[in-house]
């Protein structure tokens, strides 16, 4: 971590959010307010929007922000998150997510929460999560990639099924026949793997989850790996390309037949927590466990009267 005199804090916002104004105006009263030795700086990619929010914070490139920010702070969604991951890459700068969007799994911090967590950051009383990261090698295409969430071979809009070859350590798992295949880390066991069946996993646990979509067999199921494993996915199809996809966000088509190589990052995403909250507290809240949804006021609809005959 830098010293005071020279520390900086940088700012992402994704303009398209409801609220991002107020959130932002209220980061930047805050700015303006504090005593603390410490400088901010906003990254706008280039958006005019933003800048005509609020023009008196400094506005720096990605190149800029990413060679003077200790850590940065992103008023958006997991989605906000998800794109600077990719943008911090290894540099591993440390993200403070805000939660301007839905579920928000990943950026914890609510708008009204800003300016706590950010003192508590610059007080040393916040502490730093490592995320594994997955590590795809396209075979013969000297392409590399990474994602926080998962990487998923989908069979690229075709009606039919795909067929999925899958090696772990050089053991056959299985070869899916399936619409197509999601590996996830323990941070996206809550996203589309979950949504696809899968378990839900404690981020800090060192696994990786294999998960098909719509397998054509009733006996296949997700399977949990240790993350030092190594997964050999090779996909045939009738069609002739594949698409894959990382972080919901497509990577690029690759011809039927494709070989890919998965394994964990040599280096971490790291996000800023809270000493006082805990993953457990966000599955709870989040998914709303223990509520109880026989309360009539809370889940109350109004049905149109049937006619009678």
């Amino acid at each position: 971590m830098k010293t005071d005199d020279d520390r900086c804090i940088g700012i992402i916002v994704n303009p398209r959010k409801e609220h991002v104004e107020d959130s932002l105006k209220r980061l930047a009263d805050w700015v303006e307010q504090t005593i603390l030795p410490v400088r901010f700086v906003l990254c706008t990619y280039d958006s005019p929007y933003v800048k005509k929010v609020y023009p008196k914070l400094p506005v720096v490139t990605e190149e800029e922000l990413l060679r003077e920010a200790e850590m940065i702070i992103t008023l958006g969604g997991d989605g906000t998150i998800l794109r600077l991951v990719h943008t911090v890459n290894s540099k591993q700068t440390p993200i403070l997510g805000v939660n301007l969007g839905g579920l928000g799994f990943l950026a914890e911090t609510s708008p009204h929460l800003i300016v706590e967590h950010l003192e508590a950051y610059l007080n040393n009383e916040a502490y730093i999560e490592d995320r594994i990261l997955l590590k795809c090698e396209v075979k013969g295409a000297n392409s590399v990639f990474y994602a926080l969430n998962d990487i998923v071979f989908d069979k690229a809009g075709f009606s039919r099924v795909i067929e999925i070859d899958t090696h772990v350590d050089d053991n056959l798992l299985n070869s899916y026949i399936a619409d197509a295949l999601i590996v996830s880390t323990p941070t996206g066991s809550t996203g589309y793997s979950l949504s696809a069946g899968g378990p839900i996993v404690i981020p800090q646990t060192a696994v990786f989850v294999i998960n098909p979509i719509c397998p054509h067999s009733l006996t296949n199921r997700p399977v949990v790996i240790p993350d030092t494993s190594k997964i050999k996915i090779q996909v045939h199809t009738e069609y002739k390309e594949i698409n894959i996809f990382r972080d919901g966000e497509k990577v690029h088509s690759f011809p039927t037949g494709s070989s890919f190589m998965i394994s964990k990052a040599h280096f971490y995403a790291r996000l800023v927590r809270m000493k006082s909250h805990s993953f457990y507290d966000t599955l709870r809240n989040k998914l709303h466990w223990g509520e109880d949804f026989r309360d009539k006021k809370r889940w109350s609809y109004d049905f149109p009267e049937r006619s009678s005959s």
